[in-house]
């Protein structure tokens, strides 16, 4: 019965959409922006850290929805260890871990994967997506919504590893990495530094807080960063 709602759901929401579509069962399917993006090909998988990734592809863009669980639910995107990464025609890469640059916004990306049905027996998910993601630059952005993904195949799925850091520690791990980068891609003497500093020094408090900070090593780089001036 879940499935049959789940399906009559999907119908329903495309058949609003001004473009005429047959629904095929396993599918990956959602709007960029007002344009229908539907993929070709379509795959999930588990890994040993139970992360769950859903892949959609379309002649070279690529979509990869990642959850930091298998359990039906919410998950919400914007840096988090959830994600969601759109690859477009010419490479360039969108994430909802990228930073927005303060003169487009001033909060982070954001979006949600709704895991509807994670069915071990048949090896397929199913659920709905939405996301608004940035490049690295933090300037240009791609925004996809009224996503689904219906009976997608789970190709693998890795014996998961319980002993590893808890999810509070991954997510602040996974910001620590993603505000690096936006640091690591400005300008050191720019106007764009400060913002992103603040950005990665702040990062670095939540993760020691988290984490632990047994060695030390987290607040010396904490203290490397001073005030973030430059």
């Amino acid at each position: 019965m879940k499935r049959i709602t789940i399906l009559l759901a999907v119908l329903l929401t495309l058949s609003s959409c001004g473009e005429e579509l047959v629904f095929n069962s396993p599918a990956f399917i959602g709007n960029n922006g007002d344009e229908l993006w539907e993929a070709t090909t379509y795959r999930a998988n588990v890994d040993d850290l139970g992360y769950l990734t859903i892949t959609g592809v379309r002649n070279s863009e690529t979509i990869n929805l990642r959850t930091d669980n298998t359990i039906e639910g919410d998950y919400n995107l914007g840096n988090e260890v959830s994600s969601a990464i759109y690859e477009d025609a010419l490479g360039t890469v969108y994430s909802t871990n990228s930073v927005p640059h303060p003169s487009v916004q001033i909060y982070p990306a954001e979006g949600t994967i709704t895991i509807t049905e994670y069915n071990l027996i048949e090896r397929t998910v199913s659920g709905t997506f939405f996301f608004h993601a940035f490049d690295n630059t933090g300037l240009n952005s791609e925004n996809f919504n009224k996503g689904y993904f219906y009976n997608v195949p789970i190709l693998s799925i890795g014996v998961v590893d319980t002993t590893g850091q808890t999810i509070a520690c991954q997510n602040a791990s996974a910001v620590v990495l993603t505000t690096q980068t936006n640091l690591d891609n400005v300008d050191p003497t720019g106007t764009d530094y400060t913002p992103f500093c603040v950005a990665y020094k702040t990062a670095l408090q939540v993760k020691k807080q988290a984490c632990g900070d047994p060695d030390g090593s987290i607040q010396d780089l904490i203290n490397g960063l001073g005030d973030c001036s430059n």
